[in-house]
C-alpha cells in the first residue's frame, strides 16, 4: 500500500505492507512527521473528506487509501468558550463548496459548460480521456492500447523520449498504479487522432497535445488530479444541470474556438474556489541516466521536460536521514545546506527552486 502525504514539515511517501490496518498507518505517520495529534484528508481539492476512525481496524487498501494524496491536519488546542448567537435564516445564496456547483451557464446553446470529477485514484487521467470519447473506453483498456501503440511504433517511441526504455514504459504503464501526465496525453492523441487540450487550473494556462487535428477534447488539471470539461443542455438559467453524464457531450470540432472561451471561464471561477493542490513544495528529481537535475515544484519540472525532453520526474522523499549536499543555483546566492529539511526551508524562505547536488568525493 502505497501513498503520499504532506504536512506543515513537506512532503513524503509512505509505503506500508498490503495487510497494513488504517490504524497502522497512523502510527507509521506520527514516527515520519512527530506530529501526535492529527485528523487525516484525502480525496480531490474542495471534495476533500476526513478519513473515518472508525475504519482502523481495516486495511488502509481495503479503506481506500492506496495512491491517495493525504493531508496532514494537526489538532488544535480547543478555543476558549464564546458567546453563541441565535442561527440567522437562512438565504437562497449557494455556497458553491463543491467543484460541481461551478458551471458556466452558455444561453447561446441552451445548455451549460462544468466540471465532470474524476474518482481520486492512479488513474483519473485515463478515466477523463477515455469517458470523453464516444467509444467510453475504461481506464486499464487504454493503458494496454497505449502499451501496443509504442510497441508497434518503435521508431517513434524511442527511449530518449518516452524517459525510459521503451519495454520497461510498456510493463510500468499498464500497472494501474502508475499515474499519467503530459508524454501519456500526446500518446492518446496520437492513437485516437483527437487534440486534448489541457487547462492547467492553478495557472490558468493551456496546453494543447495534438495538432491539426479535426476534433478535440478537455481535461482540466489540478496538480495531482485530471477532470473532465462537459456541456449539458439546461433549462434556462443555464446554471443547474439534471442530465446524466452520459448524455454531455465532450467532444468539439477543433474549428469552435468559443468552447475554449467558456472553458477559460470555468477555469478562473475554479481558481478563484482554489479546486487546485499546490505542488510548489514538492521536491523532484529527473530520473534520466545521467541527468543530475533537481528542482522544486511542478512548474520547474514542466519547464525541465520542455527544455530537455525529459519527462520521467518522481518526488524526492522527504526523509529523516537524507545527507546529500546542494547548493542553490539562484544567482548572488550563497546557500549549501544538507538534507531535505534545509532544502526545503530554503527553498521556502526564499522561493528559489533551482539547487544542484554537491558530489560527495
Amino acid at each position: 500500500m502505497r501513498a503520499r502525504y504532506k504536512g506543515p514539515a513537506g512532503t513524503g511517501i509512505i509505503d506500508v505492507p498490503d495487510s497494513a490496518t488504517v490504524g497502522d498507518l497512523l502510527r507509521e505517520l506520527r514516527t515520519r512527521t512527530g506530529i501526535a495529534s492529527f485528523t487525516i484528508k484525502y480525496g480531490p481539492p474542495m471534495a476533500m473528506k476526513n478519513l473515518d476512525l472508525g475504519l482502523i481496524g481495516e486495511t488502509a487498501r481495503s479503506a481506500g487509501l492506496h495512491g491517495e494524496t493525504l493531508t496532514i491536519v494537526p489538532a488544535e488546542e480547543p478555543p476558549a468558550p464564546v458567546k453563541t448567537e441565535a442561527p440567522k435564516p437562512s438565504t437562497n445564496e449557494s455556497s458553491d463548496n463543491s467543484p460541481e456547483d461551478i458551471n458556466v451557464p452558455w444561453r447561446e446553446r441552451e445548455g451549460t459548460l462544468l466540471l465532470r470529477v474524476m474518482p481520486s485514484d492512479n488513474s483519473c487521467l485515463f478515466t477523463a480521456f477515455g469517458g470523453a470519447l464516444l467509444e467510453q473506453i475504461p481506464a486499464q483498456q487504454l493503458r494496454n492500447m497505449m502499451a501496443d501503440y509504442i510497441t508497434q511504433h518503435p521508431d517513434t517511441y524511442t527511449e530518449a523520449v518516452l524517459g525510459t526504455p521503451p519495454r520497461q514504459y510498456c510493463r510500468s504503464i499498464q500497472d494501474p498504479d502508475r499515474w499519467g501526465g503530459g508524454i501519456e496525453l500526446s500518446i492518446l492523441s496520437a492513437i485516437f487522432d483527437i487534440q486534448i487540450c489541457t487547462f492547467d487550473v492553478q495557472a490558468e494556462n493551456l496546453i494543447n497535445f495534438g495538432e491539426e487535428k479535426q476534433n478535440r477534447c478537455i481535461l482540466l488539471y489540478s496538480g495531482i488530479h485530471y477532470d473532465r470539461v462537459a456541456f449539458s443542455y439546461t433549462d434556462f438559467p443555464h446554471t443547474t444541470t439534471t442530465l446524466p453524464p452520459d448524455m454531455d457531450r465532450t467532444v468539439w470540432p477543433t474549428t469552435d474556438d468559443e468552447v475554449l472561451q467558456k472553458t477559460e471561464e470555468l477555469v478562473h471561477k475554479l481558481n478563484a474556489a482554489h479546486y487546485y493542490t499546490d505542488t510548489d513544495g514538492f521536491i523532484l528529481r529527473c530520473n534520466v541516466p545521467g541527468c543530475d537535475w533537481i528542482g522544486s515544484g511542478g512548474r520547474e519540472g514542466n519547464k525541465h521536460a520542455k527544455q530537455t525532453g525529459h519527462v520521467d520526474l518522481s518526488e524526492i522523499k522527504d526523509v529523516e536521514g537524507d545527507n546529500v549536499v546542494r547548493s542553490c543555483d539562484a544567482p548572488g546566492c550563497d546557500f549549501i545546506g544538507q538534507g531535505d529539511r534545509a532544502f526545503r526551508r530554503h527553498g521556502t524562505d526564499t522561493g528559489h527552486e533551482k539547487f544542484s547536488v554537491i558530489p560527495d568525493w
